[in-house]
């Protein structure tokens, strides 16, 4: 392969623990044995900050972890079965796969072989801004020849016919709507959007966890209201937005989050359900902590709370800042409450007193524990704050 640009100034290339694997795995003037691919890359190329750092290798899995190992550096078996292991020097990781290809593929799991081919495990790369590959140097290479092209144009593009690669695994149908609104501009690939469409009911093949993890992460662009219209419109999970859900509103909350730094996806989802969080519950797997956090928004979004600061200060002790931060965007954005920023910043940052009454305290008063123990904390808890708010 022949280098077609070089790479501007990089912190992660020119970081020593960098240069220090490419070293182990490549030798000075001979061909490439493992070089950067995937997201650093195309970060890379489009000028956007760079956070996971990938390499693939010729070298066998097994070998790989050998030659770390000898080196001295802590390496993780972390996707062995699908030739991924993680290098961790100091605080910088990296995931090692051996180039590969899918032997086989049903729509949600896939069973690889090995190559020794960098244009056979492009081929078996979702799209083609993911195919690039660069080495220590910042030389980019473009194994199919068009990968350079798309990433500069944003044009998030299938490598090959959208419909298969989309039956090897169906996930690819939210990661098209996620690329396109991280990475993309202008309109979604025709190809790829009659593609999905056409296979949107199969996304309910995909385990929970699998979707919830893409979906939060499309929640979490700057303003995701276009992108989940643009799925909505072809059929791709609709049943995630409860029937009091509106554009607007969702559009204005966006805003108001990234006004005042306050990004919040599970609040996001709050809204895509119509203020209804159970819309959601049979297509995504959320934490009970994520669940409690939802459930919680819509008593925080009262517009009462924000009238009356001795009831706020009560809501931030209980329920933390963060979500009666949510609760008062929330609110502006239904047009409940007028929008003053020093409220915001008065929800974010005031710090809640800590109560001096515990169980352990009531312990040593001789409570025993059990319910009037509990039953007693709270009381005191409530009066100590009666006092102090």
């Amino acid at each position: 392969m022949k280098s077609i640009l070089a790479l501007p100034s990089q912190p992660w290339l020119g970081n020593p623990a960098s240069k220090k694997i490419m070293d182990l795995f490549n030798h000075e003037g001979g061909e490439p044995q493992a070089l950067f691919v995937g997201g650093c890359v195309r970060n890379g190329v489009l000028g956007e900050p760079v956070e996971d750092i990938d390499i693939a290798t010729k070298h066998l899995p097994d070998a790989v972890m050998e030659i770390l190992q000898n080196a001295g550096v802590k390496v993780i078996p972390t996707g062995i079965d699908h030739g991924t292991v993680t290098a961790v020097i100091e605080e910088c990781h990296f995931e090692i796969t051996t180039l590969r290809y899918d032997a086989e593929t049903d729509g949600r799991h896939a069973k690889v072989g090995y190559t020794d081919s960098w244009i056979e495990d492009a081929k078996r790369r979702d799209f083609t801004m993911n195919t690039l590959l660069a080495d220590i140097e910042g030389n980019v290479f473009d194994p199919l020849g068009c990968g350079v092209d798309d990433t500069k144009q944003k044009r998030v593009v299938f490598v090959g016919e959208p419909a298969s690669r989309i039956a090897e695994d169906y996930l690819r149908i939210l990661r098209l709507f996620r690329f396109h609104a991280f990475y993309g501009e202008g309109d979604v690939d025709r190809d790829a959007l009659r593609a999905c469409q056409e296979a949107a009911d199969k996304i309910g093949t995909l385990s929970r966890e699998r979707i919830t993890q893409e979906f939060l992460k499309i929640l979490s662009v700057d303003n995701p209201t276009d992108i989940i219209n643009r799925m909505f419109e072809h059929g791709v999970l609709n049943e995630l937005a409860g029937k009091n859900y509106t554009p607007k509103i969702m559009l204005r909350f966006c805003e108001l989050q990234k006004q005042h730094d306050a990004v919040n996806v599970l609040a996001r989802l709050f809204v895509l359900s119509g203020c209804q969080p159970s819309t959601f519950e049979a297509r995504l797997r959320l934490s009970h902590q994520q669940k409690n956090f939802i459930i919680k928004l819509l008593v925080a979004s009262s517009a009462c709370l924000f009238d009356d600061e001795r009831a706020l200060k009560k809501a931030i002790y209980h329920h933390g800042n963060d979500l009666m931060t949510q609760g008062y965007l929330l609110s502006v954005a239904m047009g409940s409450t007028s929008h003053d920023s020093q409220m915001v910043e008065f929800a974010q940052n005031w710090k809640a007193p800590k109560c001096p009454v515990t169980g352990d305290s009531l312990i040593t008063e001789g409570y025993v524990t059990g319910p009037d123990l509990g039953q007693e904390l709270k009381r005191r808890e409530a009066e100590w704050l009666d006092e102090v708010l």
